[in-house]
């Protein structure tokens, strides 16, 4: 059973051509980052703690890794600007946060907008080599004629199998991460009225 899968994908694989293992390297590269991604933002969603809970050291945990970046940043801030601009500040305090959210989604955007592009080359070796077997042996070696159809389709295929998926969970990412980065903004501000509050 597992020989003939092995099999069966080896030839998919090699009808494709060369241009088969670019576009599988991108698929294993790309479905990597997805999986590390929503595994990152469905255990930071568990994390996550109120403000209140937070500046009270409460038992059900440190909160989320960002929360925890904005707390460990924002009473040093705070004190070294005391008059502040809340948005220049909440800025400032989110940023690094906000640069380790957005990792890895371009990435996966660039990747999955890459795969089409080289099953269209997949698509251009294939139809050379038609048009090569052509001009050689005319159309009567309907075999290899076959061959060369087969990578041109096969490529196709596989590059918009690849991008589909991508771009459509890259978007929803990207969605993702700017509901995150909402949230990181709204706890920098409750963060810091709460500061403002205890020093009055």
């Amino acid at each position: 059973m597992v020989e003939n899968l092995l099999m069966q994908t080896w030839s998919f694989l090699d009808s494709g051509g060369g241009v088969m293992w670019p576009l599988l390297a991108i698929s294993v590269w790309m479905w990597w980052l997805i999986l590390l991604k929503v595994l990152d933002f469905t255990a930071w969603r568990r994390q996550e703690r109120s403000v209140q809970e937070l500046m009270k050291g409460h038992e059900a945990g440190p909160g989320a890794p960002w929360q925890q970046n904005i707390l460990a940043i924002v009473r040093h801030v705070h004190d070294e600007v005391p008059d502040f601009d809340e948005n220049e500040l909440i800025d400032r305090i989110t940023s690094p946060a906000a640069r380790r959210i957005d990792r890895h989604i371009q990435t996966i955007l660039v990747l999955s907008q890459a795969a089409p592009l080289l099953g269209l080359l997949g698509t251009v070796c294939g139809m050379i080599s038609t048009f090569e077997v052509i001009s050689v042996f005319g159309t009567g070696e309907a075999k290899s004629l076959a061959g060369g159809i087969s990578e041109a389709l096969i490529t196709t295929q596989t590059g918009l199998l690849v991008a589909v998926p991508g771009l459509v969970l890259g978007s929803l990412l990207q969605k993702r991460a700017e509901v995150i980065k909402a949230r990181m903004q709204r706890f920098s501000l409750n963060v810091l009225r709460l500061l403002d509050n205890s020093q009055t």
